[in-house]
């Protein structure tokens, strides 16, 4: 019987246990006897995400929790808004290292074009506000038959 059995079978164990709770995210975990394995857990959330409009501008609004500023993408055309962010957060307790990351991702239609140079985003509190300046349509001139 190899020494390293029961700790494989208690690294087993621990990985479904966790994956059973979280089902997202991933984790690594080192042991000293062993190298590092590193388990998948899953993939992308989607966050919650409001939109609203006012006279001049379109207004999202998205929940990214635990988030920095500089975890965040924002992609912007006329039509559409992409969000993305990536999570990392690394602990070390008593010889075990693990690393969690968690993705956010979001793809958006808006309901009214935009102009994307004129995007401001701000980050607060774990709070996305994306705000966008409406494009101007032109209503037309009328024409008269000669």
């Amino acid at each position: 019987m190899d020494p390293t059995d029961d700790i494989k079978k208690f690294e087993k164990l621990m990985t479904d246990l966790v994956e059973g709770l979280l089902g997202r995210g991933r984790i690594e975990i080192f042991t000293p006897m062993m190298n590092p394995k590193t388990v998948q857990l899953g993939d992308v959330r989607e966050p919650l995400t409001d939109i609203n409009e006012t006279k001049l501008e379109v207004i999202v609004t998205m929940e990214i929790p635990g988030a920095k500023k500089d975890d965040i993408d924002i992609h912007a055309t006329p039509s559409s808004l992409e969000i993305k962010a990536k999570l990392t957060k690394t602990m070390d307790a008593q010889g075990i290292h693990s690393t969690s990351t968690q993705r956010f991702q979001k793809q958006l239609t808006l309901p009214e074009e935009v102009d994307p140079k004129s995007i401001k985003a701000t980050y607060k509190n774990g709070i996305l506000e994306v705000a966008m300046k409406k494009t101007v349509k032109s209503k037309g001139t009328k024409i008269k038959v000669e």
